[in-house]
């Protein structure tokens, strides 16, 4: 019955998503797919808009060792449900529901997309290690990846080196809410 009821809900899919191979790929593992089908759903493109199935993928694909898709799943970790991310569109008690923000898992995921060169991801890591938001705060790895951010041309990474320089910690979190400085329930990025 399990399967026939999954079949029914991938047919439904297929047919509402009007791109089955894509589907098809994404439900088969592959990361590119899990992410096309992410953005599908987060931006409401050729499907029924569905946030909550957006992050799912989303989360599917940057386990699959998608970078876009792991920095982008830090940004949604790092962000609790805030005008200007998609989340806030769902209302105060699903966003924080299905979206808290957890600077922990953030710190994994920017950490994971970093380490694969990704610009933004090495900026916001950086950020996240002089705050001391989700990971043990440390100004000599938040320079190292701020330096990394600004050799590879991020160019808000000269701000963040003079603040490290300055001592000039943020009071805020991400879209100007307090931070939570002991980071978070995830501990998957913490102690690396």
């Amino acid at each position: 019955m399990k399967r026939l009821l999954l079949a029914i809900g991938i047919s439904a899919l297929l047919v509402a998503c009007g791109d089955s191979e894509m589907v098809s790929k994404a439900n088969g593992g592959d990361p590119q797919a899990q992410f096309d089908l992410a953005l599908a759903y987060r931006e409401g493109k050729d499907i029924q808009k569905d946030l909550q199935s957006s992050f799912r993928w989303l989360k599917e694909a940057a386990k699959g060792g998608h970078v876009e898709a792991q920095y982008e799943l830090g940004k949604d970790y790092s962000v609790e449900a805030e005008g200007n991310r998609q989340t806030a569109k769902l209302g105060i008690g699903t966003a924080i529901k299905y979206f808290a923000r957890d600077y922990g898992f953030a710190v994994h995921w920017f950490h994971e997309a970093a380490q694969k060169g990704h610009v933004g991801a090495q900026l916001e890591l950086a950020k996240l290690f002089f705050a001391g938001w989700g990971i043990q705060q440390n100004d000599a790895e938040a320079k190292v990846w701020a330096e990394k951010a600004k050799a590879n041309g991020n160019k808000d990474a000269d701000k963040l080196l003079a603040d490290i320089a300055a001592g000039k910690r943020p009071e805020t979190g991400f879209g100007k809410v307090r931070g939570n400085p002991a980071g978070g329930t995830g501990s998957a990025g913490v102690g690396f």
